[in-house]
């Protein structure tokens, strides 16, 4: 026979650990902006006349900074290929005629 000292041991059953609560998000709230829509409206101004004057677009550029590059380049370009273009196709000019020149027999 068996007793209470003899039976077999009940299995122990552990203890449940409590799980760290996970706060859901509550249902988002309409974003606020962090400036209020005077102020907005107040600093836009001034803000758009100081853009205005440290970017002028000429009235035939894109107003792009590819376009102002494009504008700045454009008179030093000019510049040089009036210096050296004619050389250039002088040279190419009288390298084909010599070329054509030792072909004919």
């Amino acid at each position: 026979m068996l007793t209470s000292v003899d039976a077999a041991p009940e299995p122990r059953v552990s203890a449940a650990k409590p799980q760290p609560q996970v706060q859901q998000p509550a249902a988002e709230a309409p974003s606020e902006s962090i400036v209020s829509r005077e102020t907005a409206a107040a600093t836009r101004a001034p803000l758009e006349a100081l853009t205005r004057m440290m970017i002028k677009p000429e009235s035939n550029s894109d107003g792009t900074l590819e376009g102002l590059v494009r504008e700045m380049l454009r008179p030093m370009l000019r510049e040089w290929i009036d210096a050296n273009l004619p050389h250039m196709v002088e040279d190419m000019v009288a390298r084909e005629i010599a070329k054509i020149m030792n072909q004919q027999p």
